[in-house]
């Protein structure tokens, strides 16, 4: 039976494209000297509000694929940068007919599945949620002495859980956070038009979504270790274990079931103590047994991932989960109210 689920805290949740609509000032269109009618290549990449996203500047290198008359004319050439120029050997010149070309980066292990010419797909990719994956296409290009431009988009979700806490009575100390029924892998499909950043409507898609599991973005393996929250949000994925990227996919609805939870969440395991006396006060002895962390001395805090108007993550999108655990509900204070009643006056003889 599904309960409705209660909110634990506070949550704010900010959305932002990631994708080619972002307009790019720093794009590299440098490229080695090549012989008269060899094929050079150009990179762009939108610009990203994160370091560790990749941009036009911190891109190294990528793989692509080409096609001509319906017949691969470039199989998983490695394209790198040296310096601010980019460059490929053997030398490939240009054939007399038109060029589709379809690249990815960084190189990732997964061996792309390459349709003659009209479509291509990464099958069965396998996420660690730390790789930025980036896809680009150019359609029916022919002969020329300027480079191939590559507008590269960014093929997965960015998920970012911010965590703080500003009620000075508490001391809120965290030792997990995941991101629970996340589908890991899937597979990608390369759009069968041109990635430019002019034609922001292509772009890739996701299918065969599977493998759903509860992805740590936070661990801590002492108690010592734990992080302290404070009246600053921290994202404690960073210099940890990195892990924002997630596959584009529907989200479910979080729901108590009464001995556990069903849908897509934010888990924090925390302790929480009282800041005068050092003294632990959640979870503690009437905590129901679902939501505590095995092995552990922590509670599990539950958020949901989804608004009435967020119902997935998209491809080349950002989401960023403010949460603030000022006076979560599972705490349950005893409260004290008094009152007396008035003697009773009774009659004597």
């Amino acid at each position: 039976m599904k309960t409705k689920f209660k909110t634990l805290g506070t949550l704010g949740i900010v959305m932002a494209i990631a994708g080619a609509s972002v307009s790019c000032s720093d794009d590299d269109t440098t490229v080695n000297p090549e012989p008269d009618g060899a094929i050079s290549f150009g990179v762009t990449v939108p610009k990203a509000s994160r370091a560790e996203t990749t941009t036009t500047t911190t891109i190294n290198s990528f793989t692509v694929y080409a096609f001509t008359n319906d017949k691969m004319y470039m199989d998983g050439v490695k394209v790198k940068r040296s310096g601010s120029k980019w460059g490929y050997s053997p030398v490939i010149y240009w054939p007399s007919s038109p060029v589709n070309f379809y690249a990815y980066s960084p190189d990732i292990s997964n061996t792309p599945s390459m349709g003659p010419s009209v479509d291509g797909e990464i099958p069965n990719y396998s996420n660690s949620g730390q790789v930025d994956l980036l896809y680009a296409v150019n359609i029916g290009e022919t002969a020329k002495a300027s480079p191939v431009l590559m507008n590269f988009r960014h093929a997965m979700s960015r998920v970012d859980v911010l965590l703080s806490s500003s009620n000075e009575a508490l001391t809120v100390k965290v030792a997990h956070v995941s991101l629970n029924e996340t589908n890991m892998r899937g597979t990608f499909s390369f759009p069968k038009a041109t990635t430019s950043a002019s034609l922001p409507q292509n772009v890739g898609s996701w299918s065969d979504l599977s493998q759903p599991v509860n992805i740590l973005t936070y661990y801590s393996m002492e108690e010592t270790d734990f992080a302290t929250l404070t009246s600053t949000p921290q994202n404690l994925a960073e210099n940890n274990l990195d892990v924002s990227f997630m596959i584009p996919q529907p989200l479910e609805e979080l729901t108590e079931t009464g001995t556990g939870y069903t849908g897509n969440a934010i888990q924090v395991d925390c302790e929480i103590f009282d800041s005068k006396t050092g003294a632990k006060i959640w979870p503690n002895a009437a905590t129901p047994t679902h939501q505590l962390v095995a092995e552990t001395g922590c509670g599990k805090l539950m958020f949901p991932v989804t608004t009435a108007s967020l119902k997935e993550w998209k491809i080349g999108h950002a989401y960023v989960y403010n949460i603030k655990i000022d006076n979560p509900d599972v705490l349950h204070p005893i409260d004290f109210d008094v009152t007396v009643d008035q003697f009773s006056l009774e009659a004597t003889e």
